[in-house]
C-alpha cells in the first residue's frame, strides 16, 4: 500500500503544495496559471456543469471503446487463420493510426454527420490499433508443447481457439485495454473540438476562447481523475480474471 498509494499520493500533494506556494510568492495571475485553491473553488462552483459534460464524453468513449475492441478482436482472430487478411489489415490499420485525429475528425463528420456518431468513430479508431496488435501477438503466443498436445488430441480449430489461444492472449488483451481506456476518452474529447454542443472537449474549447483559465484547469483535473479511475478499474479486473499473472 505504501508503494502503490502513499508514495504517489505524497508526491502529488507535494507538487500541489509547491504550486500553491510558488504561485503566491510570484503573484501569478489566475488567467495564466490559477492556483490550486482557485481551481478547487471552480470545481465546487461549476462541478455540476463539468460532470454533465463529462457524462456525454464518457458515453461516446464507451461506445467507441466497445466498437473498436470488438472489430479488433474479430480481425485478430481472422488474421490467425488467414495470412492474406493479416497482410491486408495490418498495413491498413497502421495507415489509419498514423493520421492525426484532428485531421480525421472532419472527414468522419462529413461521412457520419454532426451528432454523436463521428465521436464514437474517432474513439473506436483510436482504440482499434493497440487492441489489434496486442491480440494478434497474444493469440500467437501459445506454448508450443500445449499446441502440440491439442493437435495430438485432434482438437478442432474452435477448441484450440477457446481453450488455448484465448487464455494465452488474456494478458495481452488487458495490456491493450490499459492503453485503450484513456485513449478512448481522449479520442472522444478531441473529436468534440471540431463540432459539438456538449462534452469535455466542447467545454475545454469554450473555456479556452473565453479565457476562463480556472474552468479549463478544473476540467482537466476531472478528466485526469476519471481516466485514472478507469485505468485502475481495468487493473483490478485483470487481477481478478488473470490471477496467475500477479503471482508471477
Amino acid at each position: 500500500m505504501a508503494r502503490d498509494w502513499l508514495l504517489p499520493g505524497g508526491v502529488i500533494a507535494a507538487l500541489v503544495l509547491a504550486w500553491e506556494v510558488l504561485g503566491r510568492v510570484f503573484a501569478l495571475p489566475d488567467y495564466i496559471v490559477p492556483l490550486p485553491g482557485v481551481i478547487g473553488a471552480e470545481l465546487v462552483k461549476k462541478g455540476g456543469m463539468i460532470l454533465s459534460n463529462l457524462w456525454v464524453t464518457l458515453l461516446e468513449a464507451l461506445g467507441g471503446f466497445l466498437l473498436g475492441n470488438l472489430v479488433a478482436l474479430g480481425l485478430a482472430v481472422t488474421s490467425i487463420y488467414s495470412p492474406m487478411v493479416d497482410r491486408i489489415v495490418m498495413p491498413f490499420a497502421l495507415a489509419v493510426r498514423s493520421i492525426p485525429v484532428v485531421a480525421l475528425t472532419p472527414l468522419l463528420i462529413l461521412l457520419l454527420g454532426v451528432d454523436w456518431k463521428p465521436k464514437v468513430a474517432v474513439a473506436a479508431l483510436v482504440v482499434f490499433f493497440p487492441t489489434l496488435v496486442n491480440m494478434a501477438i497474444g493469440l500467437r503466443a501459445v506454448d508450443a508443447r500445449a499446441f502440440e498436445l491439442m493437435h495430438v488430441l485432434n482438437a478442432s480449430r474452435w477448441q484450440v481457439l477457446c481453450r488455448l489461444r484465448f487464455p494465452s492472449s488474456v494478458p495481452y488483451f488487458f495490456a491493450a485495454l490499459k492503453v485503450a481506456v484513456p485513449s478512448a476518452v481522449l479520442g472522444a474529447a478531441v473529436a468534440e473540438w471540431i463540432n459539438a454542443g456538449a462534452g469535455i472537449g466542447y467545454l475545454i474549447i469554450i473555456a479556452t476562447f473565453q479565457f476562463q483559465t480556472p474552468l479549463l484547469y478544473a476540467t482537466m483535473v476531472v478528466v485526469c481523475v476519471t481516466t485514472m479511475i478507469l485505468y485502475w478499474s481495468v487493473g483490478l479486473l485483470e487481477r481478478w480474471l488473470v490471477p496467475w499473472r500477479e503471482e508471477r
